[in-house]
C-alpha cells in the first residue's frame, strides 16, 4: 500500500540534506557508519522507534497513554519518529521524556495522509477487509439488478414487437402456433425475471444489513483512520547510548467507572466489600499487559473556577405584537526510494522492549509465588491533591472494543459493621436490615452500582454514595420478615379543657409490638412521630413514653426538635421451646388549642 505523507517543511528538507553515510537503515539499529564532523547548524538524523504502549492512567472519560522502550544511538542530533498514535489521541497533549545519556530538546507532531483507510491494529485491519468485503457484496448484488432490470427491459421489447408483428399479418400471414409460442415465451421469461427481481430485492437488503453491522464492528474496533498521526522528538546524545525514550499522550474513547459486590454476614458480624473497576476503550489501539492507574482526576476540565459576574436590570419599550401565521508539502512515500532521498521511509530504531512483564523469565518456584501472590493484592494508593490513583498491581490487557467490558479488582475492603433492624411501622409495615461502617481503608470510594448480599443471597442492586476516607456508608439489606413490627392507635379522645379560657384537645394512646423470631438477639430501631406546632397557642404534649426515647446526640439536636420518635432497643432471641416473646412500646400525646380557632396538620 502505497502512503502519501504530510511532512513539514524542515522535516522534508532534514530528509534532502542526509547522504548515505549519514543514515543506514536496518531492522535492528540505526548507528552512522562513519564518524561525521558536524556544526552547529547540522540537521537532526531521521529515525523511526517502534515504541509499545506501557503504561496508561484512565481517567473516568478519557487516557493517558504511553508508549516507551529503549533506543540505541550513537552522538549526534536526532528526530525519532513515534506511531502511528492513534485517530483519537489528542495532538496538542503530547509529551515526551528521554532518560540517562540525552538530553530533549523539542516535541512536535506530524500528520500523514494515507491515499485509504488503513491502521496498525490488527482488529482494525480485520473490521475493514471485513467493511471492504460486504460492500463488494453489495456492489455484486446491485449489479446484478441492473442486468435484470436491463433483461426485463429487453423482454418488454420483444413482446412490443411481436405485438406489432402480429398486428400487421392478422388476416394475411398470421401464424397462430408461432404467435402462441411467442408469447408463452414472453410470459415465462417475465416471470422468471420478476421473480429474480424480488430474491435480489431482498438480497440487497440483507447484503445492506451486514454492511451496517461491519461498520459496527469497525467503529466499535476504533475506526480506521484516513491519516496517520505521529510524535517526532528531538534529542541530542553527546556520546553512544541505549537512550530510554518516553512518549505520552491523552486519548479519548477510554472510561472506567468504579462496581462494588457487598457481601453482609450478620451473625458473623462481618462484611466485605469488593471494589472493582469497569474499564470500556475503543481508542483504536489495543493495550496489551500494561501498568494500569486508575485516577479520579478530570483532565478535560478547567483548572480555574467559574467567577460570580453583575448583574443589570434594563428597560426597554415592549416589542409590537405580531400577528399572522494543516496543511503542509507532501512527499510520496516510496519504501525503495534510497535512505535521504525525498519520499524515503524514515530508518527503524532499534528497541528493547522492557521486561518483567507476565511473559518474563521466572528465576525459581519461589520467586514466581511471589510474584503471583502480589497480583492478588490490592492496588496501592497515590496521588495528591484532591485526585487519587490506584495502581493496579497485576498486567492488564485491553482491546479496542466499544462492544467489550473488563473488570479488574482493586481493592476487598473488609469492614467491621454495625448491623441494624430498622422499623418504621407509621409508614411501611416491613422491618429491614441496615449496615453501618467506617470507611478505614486507604480508598476513596466513588459513586458506582453495588450488588448486595446477605450470605449467599443476592438481594438486589443499589446505588453506593462517594465516601472519603474516614467517612461513614450506610448500606440496606432489604426486609427482614423474621421481625415484624406493628403499630396500633388504642384511643382518641376528642375534649375541652381550662375554665376561664376555654380550649379543645385531642388526646390520643399509641403502641407499637415487635416480635422476633430468631433465635438470636437483635438491636433495632424504631422510627415514629407527633405533630410539631409552630403556633405558641397550639401545644403538643408527649407523656407516658415506654420504654424511654433514645438520647444519642445526633438525634437529640436534629430529629427530635422535628417531631420524630425514636427507640433504640434490644429484641432478645427466640427460644427453641416456646414462642417468641413481644416488645411493646407504648406512649401517649394530647394536642391542644384555642377555642376560637381551627386546627390544621394534625394527624393520627
Amino acid at each position: 500500500m502505497q502512503h502519501t505523507f504530510l511532512w513539514t517543511s524542515s522535516v522534508a528538507l532534514a530528509f534532502l540534506a542526509l547522504s548515505p553515510l549519514e543514515v543506514r537503515a536496518s531492522t535492528l539499529e540505526l548507528r552512522p557508519s562513519l564518524p561525521v564532523s558536524r556544526d552547529d547548524t547540522e540537521k537532526p538524523v531521521a529515525m523511526r522507534a517502534d515504541l509499545k504502549v506501557n503504561s496508561v492512567t484512565l481517567y473516568r472519560g478519557r487516557a493517558a497513554v504511553t508508549r516507551a522502550g529503549q533506543v540505541g544511538v550513537r552522538a549526534g542530533l536526532y528526530e525519532i519518529r513515534v506511531g502511528p498514535l492513534p485517530a483519537t489521541a489528542d495532538l496538542e497533549s503530547v509529551q515526551a521524556r528521554v532518560g540517562e545519556g540525552a538530553k530533549l530538546l523539542e516535541v512536535k507532531t506530524e500528520t500523514v495522509a494515507l491515499p485509504a483507510p488503513s491502521s496498525d491494529n490488527p482488529r482494525v485491519r480485520e473490521a475493514l477487509a471485513n467493511v471492504e468485503a460486504a460492500r463488494a457484496a453489495a456492489d455484486d448484488v446491485s449489479r446484478q439488478m441492473s442486468n435484470n432490470d436491463a433483461a426485463l427491459k429487453t423482454i418488454d421489447g420483444i413482446a412490443a414487437k411481436v405485438t406489432a408483428d402480429a398486428s400487421q399479418a392478422l388476416g394475411t400471414t398470421l401464424e397462430p402456433a408461432k404467435l402462441e409460442a411467442q408469447l408463452t415465451f414472453i410470459a415465462s421469461e417475465r416471470d422468471r425475471l420478476t421473480s429474480r427481481a424480488l430474491q435480489l430485492a431482498k438480497a440487497r437488503k440483507d447484503a445492506e444489513g451486514v454492511v451496517a453491522m461491519r461498520m459496527q464492528e469497525l467503529n466499535a474496533a476504533g475506526q480506521a483512520p484516513s491519516v496517520e498521526q505521529f510524535a517526532l522528538v528531538t534529542l541530542v546524545a553527546p556520546r553512544d547510548a541505549d537512550v530510554p525514550v518516553s512518549v505520552t499522550y491523552l486519548v479519548a474513547n477510554a472510561s472506567w467507572q468504579p462496581s462494588y459486590t457487598v457481601r453482609g454476614n450478620p451473625d458473623a458480624g462481618a462484611l466485605a466489600l469488593e471494589f472493582d473497576a469497569v474499564v470500556r476503550q475503543a481508542s483504536g489501539e489495543d493495550w496489551s499487559d500494561v501498568a494500569l492507574v486508575l485516577s479520579t482526576a478530570q483532565p478535560t476540565r478547567a483548572a480555574n473556577p467559574s467567577t460570580v459576574t453583575p448583574s443589570y436590570i434594563e428597560l426597554f419599550d415592549p416589542a409590537p405584537p405580531v400577528t399572522g401565521g494543516m496543511v503542509a508539502k507532501s512527499l510520496a512515500y516510496d519504501p525503495d526510494r534510497k535512505p535521504g532521498a525525498p519520499g524515503a521511509p524514515a530508518p527503524m530504531a532499534s528497541v528493547e522492549a522492557g521486561s518483567g512483564g507476565p511473559g518474563g523469565a521466572y528465576y525459581d518456584e519461589d520467586a514466581r509465588a511471589d510474584r503471583l501472590e502480589s497480583y492478588g493484592s490490592a492496588a496501592t494508593v497515590g496521588g495528591t491533591g484532591p485526585a487519587v490513583e490506584y495502581r493496579i498491581p497485576r498486567a492488564f490487557t485491553a482491546m479496542s472494543d466499544a462492544a467489550a467490558e473488563r473488570r479488574t479488582r482493586v481493592a476487598t475492603l473488609d469492614a467491621k459493621p454495625s448491623f441494624t433492624l430498622v422499623a418504621q411501622p407509621l409508614v411501611e409495615s416491613d422491618v429491614y436490615l441496615r449496615a453501618r461502617f467506617r470507611n478505614e481503608s486507604a480508598f476513596l470510594l466513588l459513586p458506582g452500582e453495588a450488588r448486595m448480599y446477605l450470605g449467599a443471597d443476592s438481594i438486589g442492586r443499589t446505588q453506593l454514595n462517594e465516601t472519603p476516607v474516614g467517612g461513614e456508608v450506610e448500606l440496606w439489606f432489604g426486609k427482614e420478615p423474621r421481625v415484624t413490627a406493628r403499630r396500633e392507635m388504642i384511643t382518641k379522645k376528642a375534649g375541652e379543657s381550662g375554665v376561664f379560657s376555654k380550649s379543645k384537645a385531642i388526646d390520643r394512646e399509641y403502641r407499637i409490638v415487635l416480635t422476633n423470631t430468631l433465635v438470636r438477639a437483635i438491636d433495632i430501631e424504631v422510627w415514629d412521630r407527633v405533630p410539631v406546632s409552630r403556633n405558641e397557642a397550639a401545644k403538643v404534649e408527649l407523656k407516658d413514653i415506654t420504654p424511654p426515647l433514645a438520647t444519642d446526640e445526633k438525634y437529640a439536636k436534629d430529629a427530635r426538635p422535628q417531631g420524630l420518635l425514636k427507640w433504640l432497643l434490644k429484641l432478645p432471641a427466640r427460644t427453641n421451646d416456646s414462642d417468641a416473646k413481644p416488645l411493646t412500646i407504648a406512649w401517649k400525646s394530647r394536642v391542644s388549642w384555642p377555642e376560637n380557632k381551627v386546627i390544621a396538620g394534625d394527624v393520627d
